[in-house]
């Protein structure tokens, strides 16, 4: 749809710029779209779209979080504990040398 949209506003475009009709056609297309885009139904449309893409975006974005950070959680090293309390390392300490062990 969006490629639709692209490729209608592609040949508007084109025709205003390129149209050997005069400075009286252009202002007539000028009007035109001016009336189309100050539509009340037209703004109200955009305006709805614009909140549904904003809405689609924002659960892409969701999910993307969660997708990256539940592989990540999936993924990690057996010497990375969630917590202190589950590492077994908690209860060691470090050497004057900087060896840590138990």
């Amino acid at each position: 749809m969006p490629s639709k949209a692209t490729f209608l506003a592609g040949f508007a475009t084109g025709y205003v710029l390129g149209s050997r009709a005069g400075r009286e056609r252009y202002e007539q297309i000028r009007r035109a779209t001016q009336a189309f885009a100050h539509n009340p139904t037209v703004q109200s449309t955009a305006s709805t779209l614009q909140q549904q893409a904003g809405d689609a975006l924002s659960l892409a974005k969701d999910k993307a979080t969660g997708a990256v950070t539940g592989r990540l959680s999936d993924k990690r090293p057996a010497w990375i504990a969630s917590s202190v309390e589950d590492s077994p390392e908690s209860t060691w300490v470090a050497g004057s040398n900087g060896h840590v062990g138990p």
